[in-house]
């Protein structure tokens, strides 16, 4: 009899163990994406109609602790009036031997992403974003894009690159900023 208490007592105590040990179950997500590290920012600019006609502008940044500023000398983009340019912009890490092209993760993660233009007044530019993501219905992203030129004119382009995981909705306000930068543009 002795042996049957202590057993029905062992089994009680396990099922109490049991019971109070298990938890709830939670819905873990996945951790989002973290921002890209990016040194440099491209834009190359091809005439449409003149594809020997090929403009790159550079802004680079291999400091971007803020205690050196960036080196803008190449950040310089000219292009002809009343034209229509094919442009791409690429990122690239350059504190890496050799430099560590950022633009095909940017790709990969294109549901992620949306690069932002933004101009002041006094520039004839409209840019326009021609690729998109696989967003359901699709967004633009802005790696690939037309700029049509007006009238002889000159500007500052603002090109910022914004990181959107799980709220991209084709505006630039959610998210964070990867990249934020200024070219200035001639239009001749």
């Amino acid at each position: 009899m002795k042996k049957v208490i202590l057993g029905i007592a062992l089994l009680a105590a396990t099922a109490t163990l049991w019971t109070s040990c298990k938890k709830d179950e939670k819905s873990v997500a996945p951790p989002e994406p973290g921002n890209e590290f990016l040194t440099t920012v491209k834009l190359v600019a091809t005439n449409a109609n003149d594809p020997s006609d090929v403009q790159t502008a550079s802004w680079k940044d291999l400091n971007p602790d803020d205690l050196t500023p960036p080196d803008t000398s190449l950040a310089k983009l000219n292009l002809h009036a009343n034209a229509v340019y094919n442009v791409q912009v690429q990122f690239w890490d350059d504190s890496k031997t050799p430099s560590a092209a950022i633009t095909p993760e940017i790709q990969e993660r294109a549901n992620y992403h949306l690069i932002c233009f933004d101009m002041d007044g006094n520039l004839n530019l409209t840019v326009q974003r021609t690729d998109q993501d696989t967003n359901n219905p699709p967004l633009e992203i802005g790696l690939q894009d037309k700029f049509t030129t007006g009238a002889a004119s000159s500007g500052n382009l603002n090109v910022q690159l914004r990181h959107q995981p799980n709220v991209k909705n084709g505006s630039c306000d959610p998210g964070s900023t990867d990249a934020d930068v200024n070219f200035h543009i001639n239009i001749q």
